[in-house]
């Protein structure tokens, strides 16, 4: 299995206030790892960490490209990140995953635009393609940022809190294709969620300042504990009801 990007010994953060400390990792193809942690604990940080957004302070991020013109990442963000006043339609968006393959004054062609609006019919919005996001559900942006993610065929995609405001009718499509996409490209994504992080990947990043890994889906509370961990876990049942760690012990 081909490696895609390593994490070694890196130490990042803002302003040279440390955030993430120490951090290694090593994502191959078709890996699916969830990344868990605390509100604060460093998983947004991890993630522009892996896109070249942040520069380690000390350590390295390395990357493996098969290929000259290869796309290494889709991205999706969370939708509340996105402005939504910008006057673009969601078949630009889309055509805008393209853009680091096209540069900033490509022009899209026939084909271009005939592959997204095959990315909005297989993520479920080929219908409003001409509609302003500005006009969009929280659901729909969505959609459509997924879309834009995929276009160009990346290697990796990541996920930040995918289902956040994704609407009942879509969350089971959402996970069922991204089992399907696994299969083409490695995962990695941030939830809260630990039901979903449990039924759908394959391994565990705990981030807590520190990176845990875990390589299996399945980890405890006592092993929660001993990585400095303290997530919301959130149980179903005939009333519904959140379950929190003592925090305090």
């Amino acid at each position: 299995m081909a490696k895609i990007l390593e994490i070694v010994s890196a130490s990042v953060g803002y302003n040279h206030n440390t955030v993430l400390k120490d951090v290694n990792l090593e994502v191959n193809d078709n890996d699916f790892i969830g990344v868990i942690g605390p509100n604060g604990g460093g998983k947004t940080t991890l993630l522009k960490l892996l896109l070249g957004d942040l520069k380690p302070f000390k350590g390295e991020v390395k990357y493996y490209p098969l290929a000259p013109n290869e796309t290494l990442f889709g991205y999706l963000p969370q939708v509340a990140n996105i402005d939504k006043r910008f006057p673009i339609t969601v078949l630009d968006v889309v055509l805008s995953g393209l853009m680091g393959r096209k540069g900033l004054s490509g022009r899209y062609n026939s084909r271009d635009k005939r592959l997204a609006m095959d990315m909005l019919k297989r993520v479920g919005v080929e219908e409003i393609s001409n509609k302003a996001i500005g006009e969009l559900s929280g659901g729909q942006m969505q959609r459509t940022f997924l879309g834009r993610a995929l276009i160009a065929h990346p290697r990796l995609l990541i996920l930040d809190e995918p289902n956040t405001y994704v609407d009942n009718s879509f969350e089971k499509e959402l996970y069922a294709l991204l089992q399907e996409l696994n299969k083409e490209m490695a995962i990695i994504m941030v939830s809260h969620d630990m039901g979903t992080i449990t039924s759908h990947v394959k391994t565990i990043a705990c981030v807590n300042r520190h990176l845990h890994y875990h390589r299996s889906n399945m980890i405890t509370s006592e092993q929660l504990a001993s990585y400095d961990c303290p997530i919301q876990i959130i149980a179903h049942g005939p009333v519904p009801h959140t379950v929190l760690s003592d925090h305090n012990k």
